[in-house]
């Protein structure tokens, strides 16, 4: 029994939501992890602008598969995660190196979404259906 694309891809967002509406609702841990905070508002905006920039390439290079490889599964979902990291840990907070965090933080996470866009639109418009990657 094969479950329809449109299924997957509903069931996957509501996953993403629900763990995203746990995460927030946790209690704040202190400052624990106060310390990784400016590290990975940093490493998302780099991460972002790297995404952003695979994804522009895919419509530059030959061979385009690996790029999407990389582009999805490495650079997009580590560009989002830093952002929401950032903004997990610096919730409740109302300090000014915060507030730069969560702005570097909602750059990331703006870029990552864009590169996410701009991927499934080349996946989308490059690609036959249901051909896997490499062919």
């Amino acid at each position: 029994m094969t479950i329809p694309l449109w299924l997957q891809l509903l069931a996957s967002a509501l996953l993403v939501a629900a763990v995203l509406w746990y995460m927030f609702r946790l209690p704040p841990a202190g400052d624990t992890l106060v310390g990784l905070a400016p590290f990975m508002a940093l490493a998302s905006v780099w991460l972002g602008v790297f995404a952003a920039l695979a994804a522009g390439l895919l419509w530059l290079v030959r061979h385009a598969d690996s790029w999407v490889a990389l582009s999805f599964l490495l650079l997009d979902p580590a560009a989002l995660g830093a952002g929401i990291l950032v903004l997990w840990i610096h919730r409740g907070r109302r300090a000014d190196p915060a507030q730069m965090q969560r702005i570097q933080a909602m750059v990331g996470i703006g870029l990552g979404i864009a590169s996410v866009i701009v991927g499934y639109v080349y996946v989308l418009s490059h690609k036959a259906p249901f051909t896997p990657v490499g062919m």
